[in-house]
């Protein structure tokens, strides 16, 4: 009886343990399976709200030189900038938005893999890792922050899925698995992208006289006096002219437009930052009295510019002097060409402001000849046109004729009426001078704030459109043909001289009775 009573004691045992062990296998797969089954849900639920975002980073790997490079916005000092770049303006802020709201809506479409050995066929290695040795397969890491730096959103962003169009490899640093996800906007590390790119922002039908200062200035030759040429217009529609040009020759139209469009789209392709003293001394109103201090010094001489003994600025290849109807002057200072591609080109080396200047070398990989110039603004209210004043009437005495007996009586009620329109007239003309001159003088120191940071980097086409000497300005005068005919004797094709005829010799027929 015990026996049995044991052994009925021992299968109850085992059947509860089983039982549990059964309870025990099943929460476990139950809870594996959970995990597994993510597909479908957002990547980041608790990010709910874009404008959180105040920061960008993005990070980037070149298997060629094996670094990583990041590009990054943020609101600092309640303004867009871009820490990478100096903390250079960041135009397009709506970007950041845009890219915040897409990357709020990523979700886990689809799962690829579970194995970490499937990173780099994948391409989602993270760029800063630096426990793994492989430079291929490295992906593109993307954070979103916010004001108090946390975190919202981090995953790195692999190759394109091969069997799944429209979506790409992404994983969330720190976790293996990796998921097939179609992205929906890509954050873009090109500088160009987040600025506003137009240099001057200038309107070509604004311009109404530019002026060329062909001198030269280097280290090794010292100054060389070149032409100063002025080329104005009374108008955008008015013909370009030049002082002092001989009867047969007149500015070209051809080369103005080139250099009117090259300055109305200077392109920004790379910036540097001025020391902190001179960018000071550039935004007096006067822009003199500039500090030579050792570190200014070798800042711009580093790009091609000089400063004289009496304060003037001087760069490697001359002025060009840009004058608008908005009474805004424009001066652009072209210094030393540059090569570079990428990061080397948008911002140099760090610390190139404090090294000795070297001749400029093209680099491996760099074929674009590129050029700095520095922009210097002033203001010139003779640009803009003052209103006409009519002068006063002499009053007539009492019983002496005018000199004009037809002239309106002043006490007609139509002449009174005539008077006060011409008077607020005057005063509408006379408001809206002065708001012109006002609105330029903002303008101009707006400007002089913007540019007196930087040192620009400028396509090397630009500066060839825009730098001329007599030789491209001036041709020799065109004469227009005239309607229905070459130019020449007017009437006949091809011009100049008589016909002739059977009957004459070359004037006109002879008539036979």
């Amino acid at each position: 009886m015990m026996t049995e009573l044991w052994k009925t004691g021992v299968f109850v045992a085992v059947a509860l343990a089983l039982t549990g062990a059964a309870v025990i296998t099943t929460r476990d797969r139950v809870t594996r399976n959970e995990a597994f089954n993510d597909q479908g849900q957002p990547f980041f639920p608790e990010f709910k709200d874009p404008l959180l975002c105040t920061d960008l980073e993005v990070v980037d790997f070149d298997p060629s030189t094996a670094t990583a490079s990041r590009f990054r916005v943020m609101f600092k000092d309640n303004t867009w900038v871009i820490p990478s770049h100096y903390d250079y303006p960041a135009d397009a802020r709506d970007r950041l938005s845009k890219t915040a709201a897409a990357v709020m809506d990523l979700t886990k479409d689809s799962i690829r893999s579970d194995n970490g050995d499937d990173q780099e066929a994948m391409g989602v290695i993270d760029p800063l890792d630096a426990k793994v040795s492989a430079l291929k397969g490295r992906g593109k890491r993307i954070t979103l922050r916010d004001a108090s730096e946390k975190v919202l959103a981090e995953f790195v962003i692999g190759d394109e899925v091969k069997d799944r169009s429209g979506q790409r490899y992404v994983r969330v640093p720190g976790q293996k698995r990796i998921y097939g996800v179609a992205v929906k906007a890509e954050p873009s590390t090109r500088f160009a992208d987040w600025i506003e790119t137009n240099l001057l922002k200038v309107d070509a039908a604004k311009l109404r006289k530019i002026e060329f200062d062909n001198y030269k200035v280097n280290l090794e030759q010292g100054y060389q006096k070149g032409e100063v040429l002025d080329v104005d217009r009374k108008d955008s529609a008015a013909p370009w002219t030049m002082p002092g040009l001989a009867a047969g020759q007149e500015v070209n139209p051809d080369k103005m437009k080139a250099v009117t469009d090259a300055l109305a789209d200077l392109k920004i392709v790379g910036v540097r930052l001025k020391p902190a003293g001179l960018t000071r001394d550039l935004k007096k109103s006067d822009q003199k009295g500039i500090t030579l201090t050792a570190p200014t010094v070798a800042s711009l001489q580093g790009k091609g510019f000089y400063m004289t003994k009496d304060g003037q600025l001087l760069s490697n290849q001359g002025d060009v002097r840009v004058y608008t109807d908005e009474g805004v002057v424009y001066t652009l200072r072209f210094g030393e060409v540059t090569f570079g591609a990428g990061d080397e080109l948008e911002v140099g080396e760090r610390d190139d402001a404090e090294k000795k200047k070297d001749e400029p070398k093209k680099k491996d990989g760099a074929t674009a000849e590129n050029r700095y110039v520095m922009v210097t603004v002033s203001f010139d209210p003779t640009l803009i046109p003052e209103p006409r004043v009519e002068e006063a009437k002499p009053s007539v005495p009492v019983g002496q004729l005018p000199a004009d007996v037809l002239a309106p009586d002043p006490k007609d009620p139509k002449t009174i009426a005539a008077e006060e329109v011409a008077k607020k007239k005057a005063e509408m003309e006379k408001a809206e001078y002065e708001k012109k001159i006002a609105d330029g003088k903002k303008r101009a120191k707006e400007l002089t704030d913007r540019f007196a940071s930087w040192y620009y980097v400028t396509p090397g086409a630009s500066f060839r459109s825009i730098n001329l000497d007599r030789a491209a300005l001036v041709r020799p005068k065109q004469v227009p043909a005239p309607p229905g005919g070459a130019a020449g004797f007017p009437g006949f094709p091809g011009g100049g001289e008589m016909p002739t005829f059977p009957d004459g010799a070359g004037g006109l027929p002879q008539v036979h009775p």
